[in-house]
């Protein structure tokens, strides 16, 4: 092979790669929430927590490389509506209209290729609640914190429920619970035992998780409706692999981070 036709391969064989290379943006939040997410603001920390792996993943399930975006939730929505991010794990709250791709069978959302997520609650141990407490029913008189603009909070104010504003992260908002300034810290969770370790690591044995949880719900992993109009038989597999996989990688990738306190 001549000097001329080995340079051609060689850019042939480059075109080739960088035509197969897929970059996906994917948002997710920018505050605190161990062991899914760490650190908080724009910066993606270089230890992201098991939540952010679980979106990188994802991404890589189909070939592609995951640019990880942080946002406030409240940009989350927007970005995605207007297409600045092509990713996003989504909580629709009870009877919203999608406001982006979701996974579909027959006109109705394809809860298969959703991951169920449950809303668990913790209280001060020192109140002697006990653990079987009918937690819909105490918080409907008593306060709950959520993560401050999370769709869980929004969810349990039009339920009736009485929700304090919340703090932007899950640390302020188990120190807010701990030390009375609200009754009792929700958070949805893939495995409701994710965060004991967390919890016993920062505050011992003050704070304890009741056994029913105060709702349940669907994280789906959402694209922005341009990115689906482009690429439909890619975000169809990222989908079937969330609905298959997302549930068991995030518990073990959970087990790889050490608790913080």
């Amino acid at each position: 092979m001549n000097l001329t036709t080995l340079a051609a391969a060689l850019l042939l064989l480059c075109g080739q790669s960088c035509a197969s290379e897929c970059v996906i943006r994917v948002a997710y939040p920018d505050r605190e929430r161990p062991p899914y997410y760490f650190g908080n603001g724009a910066v993606v920390p270089e230890i992201a927590g098991a939540g952010a792996d679980l979106l990188r993943l994802a991404v890589r399930s189909v070939g592609c490389t995951a640019e990880l975006v942080r946002l406030p939730a409240a940009r989350i929505r927007l970005a995605l509506i207007s297409g600045s991010v092509d990713l996003a794990p989504v909580d629709l709250r009870d009877g919203e209209e999608p406001y982006s791709a979701l996974p579909m069978k027959a006109g109705q959302l394809d809860a298969r290729r959703g991951m169920r997520m449950t809303a668990v609650v913790y209280v001060r141990a020192g109140d002697g609640l006990p653990a079987d407490l009918n937690t819909r029913d105490y918080f409907m008189t008593h306060t709950l914190v959520t993560n401050q603009g999370s769709p869980l909070g929004e969810q349990l104010r039009d339920e009736g429920f009485k929700v304090d504003g919340g703090a932007p992260d899950a640390y302020s908002n188990m120190d807010k619970v701990a030390i009375r300034r609200a009754d009792g810290f929700a958070i949805s969770i893939a495995n409701i035992e994710a965060l004991d370790a967390v919890i016993a690591a920062r505050h011992g044995a003050a704070l304890m998780r009741l056994a029913i949880p105060v709702r349940k719900s669907t994280l789906w992993l959402s694209a922005s409706n341009a990115y689906f109009a482009r690429n439909p038989e890619r975000v169809e597999a990222v989908w079937q692999w969330w609905g298959e996989n997302s549930t068991r990688r995030l518990a073990e990738f959970v087990k790889n981070y050490p608790v913080q306190n």
